[in-house]
């Protein structure tokens, strides 16, 4: 009878000696496995965000083109076999997703212009439209595009890697041309200020746009150490258009958009102007571009800039299209100095690339 508190006492510390060694290595194993887990969440952030800052210059110009003038555009081919004399042009405007109609819609806004161009150039001009900017390089870059439209942060690229020379833009009755970005939030929105966009969702129109992605991606960076992923949460809508009605619906927290097209939908009525407010504004940007493939004939791109200096926009569906209204002519565009702010942008987000931490 004596013995038995003593096999008790024994086997509670026979109990012990296993069960704690053993807790130390389930705990130890379990730490090891959630730091494994965290690196390699970390590691799926930064590969998430590397990709997201993307994964080459915009601003370099490719390795078989030529810019002897020194004008950041790609050089006609002295070869004249390799120069383009298509017995039909074919003309674009931007890339978009459309909707039943859109296409019909916007190949008759266009009409009057394609009809200056045939008749400046004697050729038929064929409208086309295009639902994604990357098959659209790619007709620019193979030769089945000619003429064609590119908005801001899309110019740099189509420049340098399909031989687009922008020529003309959208601007006043006086000519002139600008726009900038702006970070908007719902008009009830507790947002004042960009630094309170930390922890929150913050919507992008799409990779390559100026103002819907890489204006405000470099501003987050470099003037408020905020990073996609770790300092707050991100999306694309596709569409300045989706973003502002995003935002006036109340669907999304922030979005950054172009002014320009903000105040076309204000004036058009598409959204209440109350509906939104704007917790910051860039500086200005010059706007999407219209232009031509580097290697046409001289003759025809001599008669392609003469159909745009002599075209009256007064008076065609243009107006109404993407003027609000308001009057609108079509101004000459210098790609090296006007675009000199958004190559600017392109190295600070391409920089911030490789310091993600």
């Amino acid at each position: 009878m004596s013995d038995a508190p003593e096999q008790k006492s024994f086997s509670l510390l026979r109990i012990l000696l296993i069960a704690v060694p053993a807790a130390a290595i389930a705990w130890g194993v379990k730490s090891y496995w959630d730091g494994q887990q965290q690196a390699a969440e970390a590691n799926t952030q930064q590969n998430t965000v590397r990709n997201l800052l993307g994964t080459e210059s915009a601003n370099a110009l490719a390795k078989d083109f030529q810019d002897a003038d020194e004008d950041l555009l790609a050089d006609p081919p002295e070869d004249a076999e390799k120069l383009q004399d298509p017995e039909e042009l074919v003309f674009s405007y931007y890339a978009s997703l459309a909707e039943a109609g859109d296409e019909a819609t916007e190949e008759q806004n266009w009409k009057a212009f394609t009809d200056a161009l045939s008749k400046a150039t004697n050729k038929p001009v064929k409208y086309v439209h295009f639902n994604d900017v990357n098959e659209q390089l790619r007709a620019l870059k193979d030769g089945s595009l000619h003429i064609t439209a590119f908005g801001t942060g899309a110019v740099p690229t189509a420049v340098n890697k399909s031989g687009f020379t922008p020529l003309c833009c959208f601007a006043d009755a006086e000519g002139n041309y600008s726009y900038t970005m702006k970070i908007i939030v719902p008009a009830d929105s507790k947002i004042e200020k960009v630094e309170q966009l930390r922890g929150k969702r913050v919507t992008f129109t799409r990779p390559r746009s100026n103002s819907g992605y890489k204006a405000a991606l470099a501003l987050l960076l470099d003037e408020h150490d905020m990073q996609p992923e770790r300092d707050y949460k991100w999306g694309f809508s596709y569409g300045h258009e989706n973003s502002i009605k995003g935002i006036a619906d109340g669907k999304f927290e922030a979005a950054a958009v172009a002014s320009d097209i903000l105040d076309r939908m204000i004036a058009g009525g598409e959204i209440e102007e109350g509906s939104v407010r704007v917790i910051h504004e860039s500086k200005p940007f010059p706007p999407g571009v219209l232009g031509y493939v580097y290697n046409l004939k001289p003759e025809l791109r001599d008669a392609i800039r003469e159909a745009v200096a002599d075209f009256q926009v007064e008076g065609t569906p243009l107006i109404e299209a993407y003027g609000a209204g308001e009057p609108l002519a079509l101004a000459m565009v210098n790609y090296k100095e006007d675009w000199g702010p958004v190559r600017a942008i392109n190295e600070a987000v391409e920089a911030a690339r490789d310091e993600v931490k």
